[in-house]
Parts: structure tokens; C-alpha cells; sequence
């Protein structure tokens, strides 16, 4: 065989090796609160009236959750709005402009409060988790402690931008039934924990021994809901690329 023959052989076949090797999910894209706003107005012009105004109009489809029949990347999509599909939804002409903001707001998981994210690769984004010391507090399907939220499904319940407040301002993005509480009983008990539900009667939460316990309010005599997280801030422990990658495997994290 020609030697420049086999040369070009050789180019071709590393090129294409690396496109088959590249993982699908991987992406580096910053979506900004201004494009996320300008985004939802596009949105609600042009895409509410089939898909609704949270995205679930469509049966197979949820924008907010970030379901999509066959969408991975930020490519994936803008290739389904500037072509669109054999099952009915048309092709948008959208400026370049508008195709970012339209797929920011998308990303943002329908978020129209705007908050920046950036959503790295899931694959690293697992291995900071790991790296991190997230198992030592969080669970991910059936791996970790309990003492703070079980992430096994996080991708369903939170949108990224979520996720991106969550791990810098942890207090700002707690919700009010995880937050963490300090009872003293009658007895003479101090209890503290994380309260993972609450009615009329009782209160249950899990202590910092992953116990789970029930406490009667009538048998409690001082009853206190911290006010700030426990979790740590990771705006300063992690960089810019490392927090992308933790958000998008969080974004990936929908249960089983």
C-alpha cells in the first residue's frame, strides 16, 4: 500500500475513533440568567401552545425534566427545533441568537427565575461527586448515609439551576421540610436531625446516626427548625468546570 495512502488511513481512523469514543452527554455550555429569561419568552410565544406551559404538553416529552425522545445535547436540541420531527412538531427559522436563549431556557429545566448554570459531563461530574465526600451525608441509589436528602431521583425534583444554588449557597436552596432541627424533650433529650416529615401529631427525622425517629409533640418541651444548612458551600472547593460536571450528574440522576 502507498505509505501516504496508509498515513491518510491512520488520520481517518483516529479521528473517527475519536468521535465514537466521545461520550454522547458531555457538553460545555454556560447558560446565563439573561439568555434563560429571554429564552422563556421565545418559549412562551412560540413553543406554549403544544407543549404547555411546563413542558409535559407533549406525550413521551417533559422539557422541565429534561426528558427527550432522542435529544442529548445542546446540538441534539437546537437540531429538533431548526428541523423538527416525523411525529408533527415543525421547523423553527430562530435567529442564532434565539436558538441560544430557546435552548438555555430549555436546560434551565423551564426555569424562568434565570439562574446561570453550566453543565459539564456527568461521567467527571460523578467522580467529583464521589472525590467530594457527597456519600458521607447524601445517598445515591442504595450508596451513601441518610443524613441529608437522598439524590436517587434529584434529576426529577430540581431543575439545574436549582442544583447550581444548592451547591453555593446551600441555605438559599434548602427546602423548609429538610431543613435541620433541634428538639428537646421532657425528659431531657436533646435530639438533633435532619426533619423529613411533619403533621399535627409528631415529627420524624433522621439523627445524625441515620436513625430514623418519630417524636409525640406532646412529648417535646422545646422545639427548634435551624435556619441554615448543614451542607457546606462548594463555591470555593470546587472550580468552574468541576461544579459544571456535578451539576449535569445531577441533572442525570432520575431514578430507576
Amino acid at each position: 500500500m502507498n505509505p501516504s495512502l496508509r498515513d491518510a488511513i491512520k488520520v481517518m481512523t483516529s479521528m473517527l475513533c475519536a468521535v465514537l469514543v466521545r461520550p454522547a452527554v458531555a457538553q460545555d455550555h454556560h447558560h446565563d440568567a439573561e439568555k434563560i429569561q429571554a429564552g422563556y419568552r421565545i418559549y412562551t410565544a412560540q413553543c406554549q401552545l403544544c407543549h404547555g406551559a411546563n413542558g409535559d404538553g407533549i406525550a413521551g416529552v417533559n422539557l422541565s425534566r429534561q426528558q427527550f425522545p432522542h435529544a442529548v445535547t445542546d446540538e441534539d436540541i437546537r437540531k429538533v427545533i431548526t428541523t423538527g420531527n416525523p411525529q408533527g412538531m415543525p421547523p423553527f427559522a430562530l435567529e442564532g441568537g434565539e436558538l441560544d436563549d430557546l435552548v438555555a431556557f430549555v436546560r434551565s429545566g423551564m426555569d424562568p427565575s434565570g439562574v446561570s448554570f453550566r453543565l459539564g459531563d456527568p461521567k467527571r461530574g460523578k467522580i467529583v461527586y464521589d472525590e467530594s465526600g457527597c456519600a458521607d451525608c447524601h445517598r445515591v441509589a442504595g450508596v451513601g448515609a441518610r443524613t441529608a436528602p437522598d439524590l436517587s431521583d434529584i434529576g426529577f425534583i430540581r431543575n439545574p439551576g436549582q442544583m447550581m444554588t444548592s451547591l453555593t449557597d446551600p441555605t438559599k436552596a434548602t427546602m423548609p421540610i429538610n431543613r435541620p432541627v433541634t428538639i428537646i424533650t421532657k425528659d431531657g433529650r436533646t435530639i438533633r436531625g435532619r426533619r423529613f416529615n411533619e403533621d399535627t401529631f409528631t415529627v420524624q427525622l433522621i439523627d445524625a446516626q441515620e436513625k430514623m425517629l418519630s417524636i409525640q409533640k406532646s412529648d417535646i418541651r422545646h422545639y427548634a427548625v435551624g435556619m441554615t444548612s448543614d451542607m457546606p458551600s462548594y463555591q470555593s472547593k470546587l472550580n468552574g468546570d468541576e461544579m459544571a460536571d456535578v451539576v449535569a450528574y445531577l441533572v442525570s440522576l432520575k431514578g430507576q
